[in-house]
C-alpha cells in the first residue's frame, strides 16, 4: 500500500516495481527475523541490511535518472510542416508543430498551447530553441517530455507547469534510421 504512494509510481516501468518489492520483502523479512532468538544474530541481520542498502543504492544510481537536451528547431503554428498537414484537434484548430530534420525525415513534436502560438507568432523568430526532459533507467531512454520551447517551460521534471496536449514522432522521407534521440 505505502508502494503505490510513492511519486511516479504509475509511470514506472516493471522492472522498478519488481525492485521496491525485493526491497519491501527483505525489510519484512529482516522484521520478522527479529521474533526468534536465533535471528538476533549479527551476520544475517548485518547481511539483510547490506543487501538493502545495496538496493536503494542500486535504486538512486541507476534508475529514474533526468537529461535535459536542447535543440534548435524550426516551428508551425498554421497546421501545415514539411511533410505536409498535421492532425487538429476537436475544434479544428492546428497545434504549433515544433521539428528538426534528422538523417532523411523529421523528429516532430505537436504541442496544442494558445500561449505557445501567441509568443512564437510574436517573436516571428524562424529557429527557436526547445529543451527535452529524457527520463532513463539503467542507462535506457524511457520516456520524454519537452520542457521547455523557445524559453516558455511546459514542463519541470515530471511536474507539468503549463497545460499543453502533446504528440511527436518521426516522419521518414526516405531510407533512413527514425532515431529522433532526444
Amino acid at each position: 500500500m505505502m508502494v503505490q504512494t510513492l511519486p511516479h509510481f504509475r509511470q514506472t516501468d516493471y522492472s522498478y516495481r519488481l525492485l521496491l518489492l525485493c526491497v519491501v520483502t527483505a525489510l519484512a523479512v529482516i522484521a520478522t527475523s527479529f521474533r526468534t532468538r536465533e535471528g538476533r544474530k549479527v551476520m544475517p541481520v548485518a547481511i539483510s541490511f547490506s543487501l538493502v542498502l545495496m538496493a536503494f543504492v542500486v535504486d538512486r544510481l541507476f534508475t529514474n535518472k533526468l537529461a535535459v537536451h536542447s535543440y534548435s528547431m524550426s516551428w508551425s503554428a498554421n497546421g501545415v510542416a514539411p511533410w505536409g498537414d498535421v492532425e487538429t484537434d476537436e475544434k479544428g484548430e492546428p497545434p504549433v508543430v515544433i521539428y528538426r530534420r534528422v538523417n532523411q525525415g523529421y523528429c516532430y513534436d505537436a504541442i496544442f498551447s494558445p500561449e505557445l502560438r501567441a509568443r512564437l507568432t510574436a517573436s516571428n523568430k524562424p529557429v527557436i530553441t526547445v529543451q527535452y526532459n529524457v527520463f532513463s533507467d539503467f542507462g535506457h531512454e524511457r520516456g520524454y517530455n519537452v520542457r521547455a520551447v523557445d524559453g516558455l517551460v511546459f514542463n519541470h521534471g515530471y511536474r507539468p507547469l503549463r497545460s499543453g496536449e502533446r504528440y511527436g514522432g518521426y516522419v521518414m522521407n526516405g531510407s533512413g534510421s527514425g532515431d529522433c534521440q532526444r
